[in-house]
């Protein structure tokens, strides 16, 4: 937006310091643009029992406001597998961008995997696994825009030898009815766990790329590169590795898995209208015409 100079240094003789910094700084350049980017990827393979039976549950959703800003979005999900050999591949990515101000957005895909194997007594349970979360995000004033990229992968081995199909699905379901939450509550113990998540915040103080997982995981390469700062910053982790658990007795166990990507963008609405309100009330009460008054002095 071009100012008008000789009526600006007018109006910041009247203005106070605060008030002509917010004026200043949200009513710059009006075709600013925003991205934010999240890939996450999964994939099991190489499962020692040569049979399971396999669900999918896969959602994706793209939302947004504008009010004179321009917001687009982007999801794609791919899932596939095969019940024998058992191997599972879930793979997406979310885009969110925009342009201008005044606008909000977000693009997000969430999946769900359940795989269900019988293991014999004294057999070894084993899978490999390939994960990988690619995160991206820009801004081109870090001053108003935000953008936002989150990606995340996780997989729980629960021992349900005592529970009953039903059962197993009805714990399914209350995970996917769930499985935007932040921390999901678990009705039964997992034996093991492996969690990998990161997140971007342009400009922001919470940027992070990280992994956790439980003794019977091991890691056969990783590979992690972040830039964190400034108006563009990436973030990406390839993680490969197995998963190995003896059963001395016959056993059932239950794989569930959870992939994740978010992308978010946002230009809160420019506060010029807001100090422009309180420029109009500043100039009424110091331009309003005072009231005369006239004192008459009484003699008693």
């Amino acid at each position: 937006m071009n100012l008008n100079l000789p009526k600006t240094r007018q109006w910041l003789l009247i203005i106070p310091p605060f008030l002509a910094t917010s004026v200043l700084t949200t009513s710059v350049p009006s075709n600013a643009a925003t991205l934010a980017f999240s890939q996450v990827d999964v994939q099991f393979t190489n499962f020692s029992q040569s049979t399971a039976t396999i669900e999918l549950v896969n959602q994706a959703d793209i939302s947004g406001e504008t009010n004179g800003g321009l917001f687009g979005g982007q999801n794609n999900a791919t899932n596939n597998f095969t019940a024998s050999p058992p191997e599972v591949n879930s793979s997406a990515f979310s885009l969110a961008f925009g342009e201008s101000r005044d606008y909000i957005g977000s693009a997000q895909t969430q999946a769900g995997i359940l795989a269900n194997f019988d293991v014999g007594a004294g057999e070894l349970f084993s899978f490999d696994f390939s994960t990988t979360v690619n995160l991206q995000t820009a801004v081109d004033n870090p001053g108003i825009e935000k953008a936002n990229a989150r990606g995340d992968i996780s997989f729980f081995l629960f021992d349900t030898t005592n529970i009953s199909p039903v059962e197993i699905q009805d714990f399914f379901a209350h995970v996917i009815s769930n499985i935007s939450s932040e921390n999901i509550k678990f009705k039964y113990n997992p034996l093991d766990t492996f969690r990998l998540g990161g997140s971007l915040n342009t400009i922001g103080f919470q940027d992070f790329i990280n992994y956790q997982s439980s003794q019977s995981i091991v890691f056969k390469n990783e590979n992690k590169e972040t830039d964190f700062g400034g108006n563009q910053e990436n973030a990406s982790i390839l993680i490969r590795g197995s998963l190995q658990r003896n059963f001395a007795n016959t056993s059932n166990v239950t794989l569930i898995a959870i992939r994740r990507s978010k992308s978010q963008v946002k230009v809160p609405e420019s506060s010029f209208r807001i100090a422009f309100i309180f420029l109009l009330l500043i100039i009424a009460v110091i331009g309003f015409p005072r009231r005369k008054t006239r004192v008459i002095n009484s003699e008693s």
